[in-house]
Order: structure tokens, then sequence, then C-alpha cells
């Protein structure tokens, strides 16, 4: 569920920039042309969300000692460094290439499988990367705000990087549907319970939910595709596209 841990630093990004005033005002209405469509599903997912995973999340939040949630993260955050390593060659990053195959090869061993993460303590920073990234590295602009059911926020650019990022996470490649099956609600869960306390104070921020969720994905993902190198006049230049 990488979009759940992008969304919950979105809307973490938000909070820390001073959006504490943040007025509802969105960003262009170019950026989000199929609004119509976008707003019932948003609104389903987050029914199914309030009713289902929010609840979970909670519970799971409530009786798993930190220490596990901690360990639980970081075995599938691990997971994604697979992903994170050939983004990170497409877009001609050599060092940061490096570095996500040196967590892979020593979180999956020293670190009992990525359950500790050995590696940030070494030096070797987490450099997450993905293909949408990889495509507005090369150019491509975002294209309309898309709500996707049950997967939430992306983009024309992004959606088809999900759909490959789903078949190079090594859950996928189990032939055991049952465990894993059990390993991706376990994902969904932890990704969840990490947006809880976010979401609460995203919550007292705007009564607009839809709203301050695509300007907090927008803004994140282009701040991703910069590497951070980006200034308040292009926040949303690429977005219209």
């Amino acid at each position: 569920m990488r979009n759940l841990r992008l969304l919950a630093l979105a809307l973490a990004s938000l909070v820390l920039s001073g959006c504490a005033t943040y007025s509802g005002n969105s960003m262009s209405d170019s950026s989000d042309p199929w609004r119509t469509v976008n707003r019932p599903v948003f609104a389903v997912n987050d029914a199914f969300d309030q009713a289902l995973f929010k609840p979970l999340a909670k519970g799971y939040d409530a009786i798993t000692p930190q220490p596990v949630k901690t360990g639980v993260t970081n075995f599938f955050s691990n997971l994604n460094e697979i992903d994170n390593a050939l983004n990170n060659l497409f877009q001609g990053k050599p060092n940061q290439f490096g570095t996500s195959i040196g967590r892979l090869a020593i979180n999956s061993t020293i670190g009992l499988a990525g359950i500790i993460d050995v590696a940030s303590h070494m030096g070797l920073t987490h450099a997450p990367e993905d293909l949408g990234q990889t495509f507005g590295a090369l150019g491509a602009g975002a294209g309309p705000y898309v709500v996707l059911p049950l997967l939430g926020s992306s983009s024309v650019r992004d959606m088809p990087g999900r759909i490959l990022s789903m078949y190079l996470n090594p859950l996928a490649w189990l032939d055991d549907v049952s465990f894993r099956n059990i390993m991706v609600g376990v994902n969904a869960v932890d990704s969840r319970s990490n947006l809880l306390a976010k979401e609460d104070i995203a919550s007292e921020i705007s009564d607009d939910k839809y709203t301050l969720y695509k300007d907090a994905y927008l803004e994140q993902r282009e701040f991703d595709i910069a590497d951070g190198d980006l200034d308040d006049s292009s926040l949303t230049s690429d977005i219209a596209d």
C-alpha cells in the first residue's frame, strides 16, 4: 500500500507547511477535469474505509506494540526496494540504485527479512521511486487526477506504475494464494494504521476531504519527481499538463 504511505507524507507536509489555516481552495481545476466521476468514487472508497479499514487499523494500532508495528512496516517497505532500485536505474541515478540494492541486500539478511532497518543505521538512506516518478522525470505531465476504486488517489501518468509495482512486489510471486492474501491484508492494515494520526489532524484542516487529499497527493507527487527541488511557482505547472 505505497499509496497510503504517500498520502501520509503528503498530509504531513500540508500540516507542517502551515495548512492549519487551509481554506479549501484547490489547485487549478485543470488538474481534475474528471471530478464529477472522481468525487463519487472517492465517497465510495471513503465509506468502505470508514466501515472496514479504519476500524481494523484502530484495533491493530491499539493491540500491537510499537516495536512490532515498526518491524512490520519495515518488512513491507523492504519488499518495495526492487521497485525503487529499477526506477532509480531508469532515471539514471546510479548512486540511488546502488543504495536501494544495498538496502535490499543488508535488510533482507542482517535485518532479518527487512524487519530491522539496519541499512539506515549504516547511512543507506531510503530512496523511494516508482514508474510514475520515472515518467515524470522523463518529462511526462501528470495528466488528469484520477481516483481509483479502492486504490485511491492517482493520475493518468501514475496508473501504469501502480500496476507494475504490484508485479514487482515479491508478494505477487507467492504461489500460496491464501498466504499471499493474508500478507496483502496485513500490509494494508499496517499502512492504514500509520495514517491515523495524520488523518485526525487533516480532519481539523478542512471539511472538504476530497479536495484536501487531492491537493496533498498532487503536491507530494510533484515534490517527489523533482527530488524536493521545487519552488512554489512551479508547484502546479506540471499538474495541469
